[in-house]
């Protein structure tokens, strides 16, 4: 199946030439629309696989809306423009921009950025998926620990003691020890993460 690519174009005759080359290079265009055009209803609509803006000179609005759109529907986002700056790149690539290119547009460079930026996109989604859980259990392991350090305090018990005291608890309430961590840390009212 053809990768679904959505172009936002500022510059119409940069746009039938891009249309051209990604379908040269394989692509499905799913739709041309200007920036001016409601973006969010567009990507629910059309729900691209990847999002190509097509802009001479971005502005700093062109990158904020472009931030907000990948924050809501996050996809691999390649901006083509006439002009680069570090200023202007570093802006674009905090907006979510996975590709910033100052190129001509030839079937073989569009397939490579578009196959480059998804892989790149995938990855970092992957790496940020990682980090929540990571967090998540941490957050998890620290009410864990502070909880049993509650039931060493009360029942004077050691440091295994009281995660066996904890586990038993738990299975017997058909619980994870997190869940009962949780609960005992909102009856002492030590809710802290």
């Amino acid at each position: 199946m053809a990768i679904r690519v959505l172009i936002v174009d500022t510059k119409n005759e940069r746009s039938q030439a891009l249309e051209q080359a990604l379908a040269e290079a394989g692509f499905d265009v799913v739709s041309t629309v200007d920036e001016q055009d409601d973006l969010y209803v567009t990507m629910e609509e059309l729900q691209p696989d990847a999002v190509i803006v097509d802009a001479a000179l971005p502005s700093r609005d062109t990158l904020e809306h472009l931030g907000q759109l990948g924050r809501r529907y996050p996809k691999p986002m390649i901006m083509l423009a006439e002009e680069e700056t570090p200023d202007l790149t570093q802006q674009a690539t905090r907006a979510g921009v996975s590709a910033y290119v100052v190129d001509s547009i030839s079937p073989a460079l569009v397939r490579s950025m578009l196959n480059v930026s998804i892989s790149s996109f995938e990855s970092f989604r992957a790496l940020k998926g990682e980090l929540s859980r990571t967090q998540e259990t941490l957050s998890q392991r620290r009410a864990i620990d502070r909880a049993k350090a509650m039931i060493m305090e009360m029942h004077g018990l050691g440091e295994d003691a009281a995660y066996q005291y904890m586990r038993k608890t738990a299975m017997n309430r058909r619980m994870t020890i997190h869940e009962l961590a949780q609960e005992l840390l909102s009856v002492t009212g030590n809710k802290g993460k």
